[in-house]
């Protein structure tokens, strides 16, 4: 019997708010820590390393979201740090880089971790100078590394991974200023850095990142606070950063980047006055902060943050019916509807995977691997969105 599931869609001539909500969560059970590294894999997180105050740890901790609980993995192998980096691609986590403040060690050794096996495996050295503080953004089969900062040399430079071979290529430099504490995060295809600060001073400016063409674009300024030290993650597509410290002043505010628009919009602030050090990660369409600290105390709390549309402005919405089916598919995805136009196949992360123009209304996503992804269908009529699941 084939399924059919039907998706709900509201088409707009003005823009939505999305206010979203801050829910805590059972605190993180490995203690108070900040500057970890974090990355999601199959409807689970991972928050690895980090700095209580006093002492650098290597624990890996797996999060469960639907039962709310932390379970102790593999300790990561490559020792003890703060300030690493953390992403996934293709089923695997990937940690790099850091600072080990107590041996005064800086890194530039990636490793990767298999959720299946329990196991982690040393992979190729990233090959520009070790650092620590920099940030990481992964776009389809490829994840990108660049900033930070060692010895107090501050870095701009830019590195493309590619698990497949286990090989690095240098990439443009990041054309802002030289800096450690970024942000980073992909959306439609591109990556973005951000924010951070270098030899005093803090900044609030943005860049995108094209991998078809090794470029940058200078996008919208986030806010009117510089700041380091903020927190950054995907939903459905879509960035959101927050949080992070000037010199003396903490923020709790977050915003959502539109890149159709190059806009940032205020959306709900974080429920504590300040936050900052935090790592995040994404699972499914919520998000989930842990640790981080603000002036003082170093935190242990777990907070998450589900985006919700509330209408503001002069709206003109109308209310469609689009179906995909079979759902889960596992070779070929038929979309019932008679609207002609262009689609775009996303990761559940938003990175673009690939995008061609919809004839028949069937779209081949045999290659795909399992897991959750998002269909967007382009026309007169507006944006469609649909998840579906690859078997």
């Amino acid at each position: 019997m084939r399924l059919t599931f039907l998706f709900l869609f509201s088409f707009f001539c003005h823009s939505l708010f999305a206010q979203g909500t801050w829910t805590q969560l059972n605190p993180f059970p490995g203690g108070n820590w900040y500057a970890q590294a974090s990355f999601s894999i199959g409807g689970k997180g991972y928050v690895c390393t980090g700095f209580n105050g006093s002492q650098n740890n290597a624990q890996l901790w797996e999060y469960t979201p639907g039962t709310d609980t932390w379970a102790l993995k593999a300790p990561f192998p490559g020792g003890s740090r703060q300030y690493a980096t953390g992403f996934a691609i293709g089923g695997q986590g990937y940690i790099t880089c850091g600072w080990d403040n107590v041996n005064e060690i800086d890194y530039n050794d990636l490793w990767a971790y298999d959720p299946v096996a329990d196991a982690w495996t040393q992979k190729a050295d990233l090959p520009g100078p070790p650092r620590y503080a920099g940030t990481a953004f992964c776009i389809g089969d490829t994840c990108y590394f660049g900033t930070g900062a060692a010895n107090a040399q501050w870095r701009k430079d830019l590195y493309a991974y590619d698990p497949m071979s286990d090989t690095w290529a240098q990439r443009t430099d990041f054309p802002g200023n030289q800096r450690r504490w970024a942000v980073g995060f992909a959306v439609d295809g591109k990556g973005y850095i951000g924010t951070g600060e270098s030899s005093g001073v803090r900044y609030r400016d943005f860049y995108a990142f094209d991998p078809l063409t090794n470029s940058w674009t200078q996008t919208a300024d986030l806010g009117t606070n510089n700041r380091r030290q903020a927190m950054a993650f995907t939903i459905n597509g879509e960035a959101y950063v927050g949080g992070g410290v000037d010199f003396t002043t903490n923020f709790n505010d977050f915003n959502r980047y539109d890149p159709a628009a190059d806009a940032w919009t205020a959306v709900a602030p974080f429920p504590l006055p300040v936050r900052k050090n935090s790592t995040a990660f994404t699972i499914g369409s919520t998000a989930y902060l842990v640790g981080g600290n603000g002036q003082s105390p170093i935190l242990n709390e777990v907070w998450s943050f589900s985006p919700d549309t509330i209408t503001t402005g002069v709206l003109l919405i109308t209310t469609a019916a689009f179906a995909v089916h079979p759902n889960p598919v596992q070779k070929v995805l038929r979309i019932d509807a008679s609207t002609a136009g262009n689609y775009r196949l996303l990761s559940s992360t938003g990175a673009l995977i690939r995008h061609g123009s919809l004839r028949d209304g069937n779209i081949s996503v045999g290659d795909l691997a399992p897991g959750i992804y998002i269909l967007e269908i382009v026309s007169n009529d507006g944006l469609r969105r649909a998840r579906f699941v690859k078997e």
